[in-house]
Order: structure tokens, then C-alpha cells, then sequence
């Protein structure tokens, strides 16, 4: 996931209309937010990766318009979203990272779905929200919290939630119905 977005890009400073859209969606910026935030990260990182050190200087600046304080956390968030985990992120990996790491509401971190939509059919399969999942137990573990469940048994649970097989996909409303109406499947997307 992680080089597929700023890759194309590397040699031109401009983003399309679609990454833009896409990371108005996952961000809740303007476009002119988005815009100005890809010019700051090229010119910080002119390859359009960033690696971790980087990483936490930006939000070391922003930390107090989010809810973890924690370096540690953190760190963690950027190992996340790390996914080809060769110690840098691109620009929506960024992006991600930061919208995870601001306040918690569940149309906030609804709006990451489209994140984990890796196939990008407004669906989400099985495999996609273990991974999604897998994140996120990756993070609530720097906040020291208990995970009862792997990745995969949560995942599968969700599915027969929905009284469908793991073949299946989900939709985003049906991912927000069910973050609305089961309290833990809420409580793992506002970590």
C-alpha cells in the first residue's frame, strides 16, 4: 500500500483530483489543506517517504491538536501505517497517521475505512479488516491495553455479526451500523 500513492508522483509536486478526494475523506481537510500539507511534506521529504524521526518532529509540532500525548504511541501510530514496514510512510500513510491520532469519534475514524479499502469497492473483505484490525491492536498495545482477541477471530466476528461468510464483503454502512450498535466493534475504531 504504502509506495502506490506518492510513488507516481515522486517527480511531479502535484496530487490528482482522486488522491485528493481520497484523503479528504480520510483527513477531513480542505483541499487547500491537503495541498499545502503534500508542498510542506515534499519539501521535508523531498523522496516522498518519511521516516520515523521526521515523523514524530511534525507531530511533536501538532501533538497539542490531538489526543495521545504519548511518544511512545506515537511511534506506534507511525509502525502501523508503516505496512511494507521499511521504516518510512508516504504522504497518505501520513495523512492517515495523523487523522488516527486526532480526537476520537466514530464518524472520525469511519472515515479511515476507506484507508483498509484497499481494493478501493467501497468494501471491505475479510482480509482487509484482519489487516485493519492488526493496526489497530498494534496500537491500543502501546496504551497497554488488554486485547482478548487476535486480528483474525475479530474480523470473523464481525462477519457473523452481519450473518455473512468470511467470502463476503462488508459495506461502509454496514462497518458504521455495526460500530454504532456493538459496543466493542466501537470501541476498537476510536482507540
Amino acid at each position: 500500500m504504502g509506495n502506490r500513492f506518492v510513488a507516481k508522483n515522486a517527480n511531479s509536486n502535484t496530487l490528482t483530483d482522486k488522491e485528493i478526494a481520497e484523503l479528504q475523506k480520510i483527513s477531513n481537510l480542505s483541499v487547500d489543506d491537503i495541498k499545502n500539507n503534500y508542498e510542506a511534506f515534499l519539501e521535508d521529504n523531498p523522496s516522498g517517504r518519511m521516516d520515523k524521526k521526521r515523523f514524530l518532529h511534525w507531530y511533536d509540532l501538532l501533538k497539542p491538536d490531538f489526543d495521545i500525548k504519548d511518544e511512545v504511541a506515537c511511534e506506534n501510530a507511525f509502525a502501523a501505517f508503516d505496512k511494507n514496514k521499511d521504516g518510512t510512510i508516504d504522504f497518505k500513510e501520513f495523512i492517515t497517521a495523523l487523522a488516527f491520532l486526532r480526537p476520537n469519534t466514530i464518524d472520525g475514524h469511519i472515515d479511515l475505512f476507506h484507508m483498509y479499502d484497499v481494493s478501493g469497492d467501497g468494501c471491505l473483505d475479510y482480509q482487509e479488516l484482519t489487516d485493519a484490525f492488526e493496526s489497530i491492536i498494534y496500537l491500543l498495545a502501546s496504551r497497554k491495553t488488554t486485547i482478548p482477541k487476535s486480528a483474525k477471530q475479530m474480523a470473523s466476528e464481525v462477519f457473523a455479526m452481519f450473518g455473512i461468510n468470511t467470502d463476503a464483503k462488508i459495506s461502509k454502512e454496514h462497518f458504521i451500523e455495526g460500530c454504532r450498535k456493538n459496543p466493542t466493534l466501537r470501541e476498537m475504531c476510536l482507540i
